[in-house]
């Protein structure tokens, strides 16, 4: 059984992502003979790297709390779904493999990610491949900040669908509902509150956050464009490094604070609301049959 693998793809630069190839979901109708262990050790990534975890482009769940799950067989993946799994790291190993047990490797037509890949794994500590360490680092986070800024409109657009369901009961609904939907639906409201307040958290850490000016996005371009980009020759290049690398990483974390509170302003704020208005609004329209 063979699965495909993204080392340090454009949306988890840190980590990598498995994607299971059509063929094999419809031979495991019911789930695969495989955990997400299996995956780890695959991967050659041990426990203490694993940050945290997306089961077919669900929420991201930190290791602490998927760790239960991680010997636990993979499920079926639900119709609509992506057949991907992506795992974000705390460190990388310092070479990627090129291949591994039950897994093919790059893509060749995958001209990015393989150049970051072969960027990233070529590392004798010359000052060359310093230099295309710290380039491919920059351009890995410049494809995140696009992502980033789609999922920021994402996100403004839901704080708005959040607000618009924060609200109270008409009379109607009011008086068709008893004790038990209005309970829900005071306690659905907290949850579009909490959410809310969730979503403007992110969109301010994007604002003016490490990504904006206020922060070092102006500072790592005046860099890039005037040292890294025209190879420069400068003292200061380990530290240049760090640098960059740290930024990457701050990148890989905010994209999936943002990616969590969007699913999670989905999944428990709109839907949760969605489901006792419709069940209110059942009751609203038996209630107008009958007179």
């Amino acid at each position: 059984m063979c699965l495909w693998a993204w080392y340090r793809p454009a949306n988890v630069p840190n980590g990598f992502t498995v994607s299971i190839p059509a063929e094999v979901s419809a031979a495991c109708p019911t789930g695969f003979p495989f955990s997400m262990a299996d995956l780890l050790m695959a991967g050659r990534i041990t426990l203490n790297q694993l940050h945290s975890v997306s089961v077919f482009g669900g929420i991201w769940q930190p290791a602490n709390t998927f760790g239960p799950f991680l010997n636990l067989a993979v499920p079926a993946i639900v119709p609509g779904s992506l057949p991907e799994l992506s795992i974000a790291v705390l460190e990388y190993p310092a070479e990627a493999p090129a291949s591994a047990p039950q897994f093919f490797g790059l893509p060749a037509d995958n001209s990015d990610v393989a150049q970051m890949e072969l960027t990233l794994g070529d590392d004798d500590g010359s000052t060359a491949s310093m230099y295309r360490r710290i380039d491919a680092s920059w351009k890995a986070t410049i494809q995140m900040e696009r992502q980033m800024t789609g999922l920021r409109a994402k996100l403004a657009s839901m704080v708005a669908t959040l607000g618009k369901l924060d609200r109270e009961l008409s009379p109607e609904e009011r008086l068709a509902s008893d004790r038990e939907d209005r309970d829900a639906w005071q306690d659905a409201r907290r949850w579009l509150r909490d959410l809310t307040t969730k979503c403007h958290r992110e969109l301010k850490s994007f604002d003016i956050g490490a990504t904006s000016g206020a922060g070092k996005r102006s500072w790592m371009e005046q860099i890039y464009q005037s040292v890294i980009e025209p190879r420069t020759p400068t003292d200061e290049l380990e530290s240049y490094s760090r640098e960059f690398e740290t930024y990457r990483k701050n990148m890989v974390t905010l994209q999936i604070a943002m990616n969590t509170a969007l699913q999670g302003a989905g999944m428990n704020g709109t839907q949760r609301a969605q489901r006792v208005l419709s069940a209110i609004g059942r009751k609203v329209r038996a209630k107008r049959s009958k007179k």
